[in-house]
C-alpha cells in the first residue's frame, strides 16, 4: 500500500475543495493509500481550520477522527542540518521518514524544490493523483492479460 505524508494545506484542501487534494482523500478512503501523520500536524490541522477559517469544531472534530482512522500516527524523528527554510515544512520530513512514506504530498515551494528526502519523492497532490491513475490503469492491463 501507498505511504502518503500530506502537509497541512493538502489536508485543509481535501476538506473544504473539491480538487487533487480531495480525490487524494478520497483514495485513502478507499484503502489505496494510507495517510502518514504526526500530532504535530493534526495540531496544527485544527488550529489552522480554528483559527483561520473558522470550521465548525464539530466538523473539524470529525474529520480528525477519520483521518486518525485513515493514517499511521507516527513519532517524527528530529533531523540535522538544514534541508529547507522553515521549520514549519522542516515537520512534514520528520514525519515522512519514520513513516516510511513514498511521498510527500504538497504545494509548497520549497519542499517541492527538494524533489525527494532519501526514499520519499516530494510531489505536488496533482502528480500524485495522476501516479494513481496510472497505476490503476497498469494494474487493470495486467489483470487483463493474465485473464487471457
Amino acid at each position: 500500500m501507498i505511504r502518503v505524508t500530506p502537509d497541512t494545506n493538502v489536508l485543509i484542501s481535501a476538506l473544504l475543495y473539491h480538487g487533487n487534494e480531495r480525490g487524494v482523500l478520497e483514495t485513502a478512503i478507499k484503502g489505496r493509500l494510507r495517510f502518514v501523520l504526526s500530532m504535530e500536524i493534526i495540531d496544527e490541522l485544527v488550529r489552522v481550520l480554528d483559527k483561520k477559517f473558522k470550521v465548525d469544531p464539530e466538523l473539524t472534530r470529525d474529520y480528525v477522527l477519520r483521518l486518525n482512522e485513515l493514517s499511521d500516527i507516527v513519532t517524527p524523528r528530529r533531523l540535522s542540518g538544514r534541508l529547507v527554510r522553515d521549520r514549519e515544512d522542516v515537520k512534514i520530513i520528520e514525519c515522512a521518514h519514520p513513516g516510511h512514506s513514498d511521498y510527500i504530498i504538497t504545494g509548497d515551494g520549497d519542499l517541492l524544490s527538494l524533489k525527494r528526502y532519501r526514499q520519499t519523492k516530494i510531489v505536488t497532490s496533482s502528480k500524485l493523483v495522476r501516479i494513481l491513475k496510472n497505476e490503476t490503469a497498469n494494474s487493470g492491463a495486467e489483470k487483463a492479460s493474465v485473464r487471457k
